[in-house]
């Protein structure tokens, strides 16, 4: 069949305002119980109210002992880091391609970062892990790209054998499981966000799990202090003296927040599976497409945060990724995206030269800067569209996948109208 585009005046596959993906989503209960929080409180200084439900609940369905919540995904994520006993001569090794709040936190230490190249999957490499390891490597901390779990059996085994902490930041797979187990139960410690776009979203927030007492005790007093450290942090820990003050911040979680976030984790596991099916319709429809690469998971089931494909210049005649988007876009496929601010950091002036803002803690330039070919790869031919989470939202998938068929067809039929 002979199409045209949208781009050059055809029809639009369907109008932008309902290929918008909008979450979350504020149901009548969400409505609800945030209003019930209102009236009973808007501010909780120790472990109490929905504060304690949430972080019950969380560690329940993960089956880990302790669960904290931060103001923010970053601070959970920091809260590992301070948890372990990070400081100035350490080293971690980290992903490259992530979210720079995977790793920004850690400068706050003066721990070094020591970056690592990912797997085709756009996952940290087990294999680079290995090489990167010195004496001065203190953890490992991976994260879940687009809610597809990294290699967890092998990742765990290098860091036992090396007796390095591991750490994830899960906040792009909440409900994802490898090997049957949940990511988040696999290291010593673990960090969700409950960022606004995340799959449970408080609008703002964070969570961190952990089975150890020093780490929660090391992560309660740098975001608390007062009523919830006295609460919990036992007199024979070594710095149960500062839990007046913690370590000087607070972040402290919103409870209007975590009202709303409690509501949606009820709704994590039927969301995660109707998240699985649409994805597999994806993967049905358009897997055969030569210049496209469907996501890449064994072993495992990702919650879907996005769907991550890779482009094919070589197998698409000649039509840059660019011109593509932009047919697609035109389609009315307003969702259709290359990841701009989810890139390989190393090059960021973060990691290049913390001594610039962080005089105090790190004297010399960053100098395990090297070339991560894998990871910048896969950055520069990521195309990510959402995977909806609610059965009647079948028809906007469905457009999704017409509106990608319809211009696969004329880059394989018709490319020079499209270079």
């Amino acid at each position: 069949m002979k199409y045209k585009l949208a781009l050059f005046g055809g029809q639009k596959t369907i109008l932008p305002e309902k290929a918008r993906f909008n979450w979350p989503v504020i149901t009548d209960e969400v409505e609800a119980v945030v209003m019930k929080q209102l009236h009973e409180s808007v501010s909780i200084y120790n472990r109490s109210g929905i504060f304690e439900e949430f972080e019950n609940n969380f560690a329940d369905y993960h089956g880990r002992k302790k669960g904290l919540l931060f103001n923010s995904g970053t601070s959970a994520i920091y809260s590992m880091f301070e948890g372990i006993g990070l400081g100035p001569g350490d080293e971690v090794i980290c992903p490259t391609y992530t979210l720079f709040a995977t790793v920004s936190p850690m400068m706050m230490t003066g721990a070094r970062p020591v970056f690592c190249d990912c797997r085709e999957d756009g996952n940290i490499n087990p294999d680079e892990i290995v090489k990167k390891i010195t004496a001065k490597t203190k953890a490992v901390i991976v994260t879940h790209m687009w809610g597809i779990p990294c290699q967890m059996d092998v990742i765990s085994e290098i860091c036992s054998q090396h007796k390095l902490a591991l750490l994830e930041d899960c906040s792009h797979a909440h409900g994802a499981s490898y090997q049957g187990r949940k990511v988040g139960t696999f290291g010593s410690a673990a960090a969700w966000s409950l960022q606004g776009q995340k799959i449970i979203s408080g609008g703002e927030g964070g969570i961190m799990l952990t089975d150890t007492d020093s780490i929660y005790n090391r992560a309660l007093l740098l975001g608390h202090y007062n009523k919830r450290c006295k609460q919990e942090i036992p007199e024979s820990f070594q710095l149960s003296g500062f839990s007046q003050t913690g370590f000087g911040q607070k972040f402290r979680a919103h409870p209007l927040a975590i009202a709303m976030a409690n509501q949606q984790f009820s709704h994590l596991d039927e969301w995660v599976c109707q998240k699985s099916q649409f994805a597999k319709q994806y993967i049905a429809e358009l897997g055969s497409c030569r210049f496209l690469t469907m996501p890449q998971f064994h072993d495992s089931q990702p919650s879907w945060y996005a769907f991550v494909m890779q482009y094919n210049e070589a197998s698409a005649n000649g039509v840059k990724i660019e011109k593509f988007v932009e047919a697609l876009q035109a389609e009315g496929l307003s969702e259709v995206d290359m990841p701009g601010s989810t890139c390989p950091i190393h090059n960021l002036p973060l990691f290049v030269a913390p001594e610039q803002v962080f005089p105090r803690l790190y004297e010399n330039k960053q100098t395990n800067i090297s070339d991560f070919p894998i990871a910048e790869k896969f950055y520069n031919l990521a195309i990510k569209i959402p995977v909806w989470a609610f059965p009647q939202d079948a028809e906007v998938v469905v457009a999704y996948i017409k509106g990608f068929q319809k211009v696969i067809s004329v880059v394989e039929n018709e490319p020079k109208t499209l270079t």
